[in-house]
């Protein structure tokens, strides 16, 4: 099932913190380490603004939160199914 995330970040202390997770992340695999499951579609991040949306292919809201856990103090998210990946990218694009 596809899902649409959308995120943004609390404020510019949560921001500078979530750089440095990110930075983090990549050093130890970052993609690699996804869920069992998780399958990014679509992927945009605008981080002058400190906000940005993903499109993933998973089964459960559950193998979302596993990716999701370690940012949920620093963001805002929000959740959506999303039935066809072409018209939700074209959204934000």
């Amino acid at each position: 099932m596809l899902f649409l995330i959308s995120y943004k970040f609390t404020d510019a202390n949560a921001q500078d913190k979530g750089s440095k997770m990110l930075k983090e992340w990549y050093d130890k695999g970052g993609p690699q380490n996804r869920p069992e499951g998780y399958d990014v579609k679509s992927w945009i991040f605008l981080p002058q603004h400190g906000n940005g949306y993903s499109v993933v292919d998973t089964d459960s809201l559950e193998t979302i939160w596993k990716q999701w856990s370690p940012w949920r103090e620093l963001l805002e998210f929000t959740i959506e199914p999303c039935a066809d990946l072409d018209q939700t990218v074209a959204l934000y694009c």
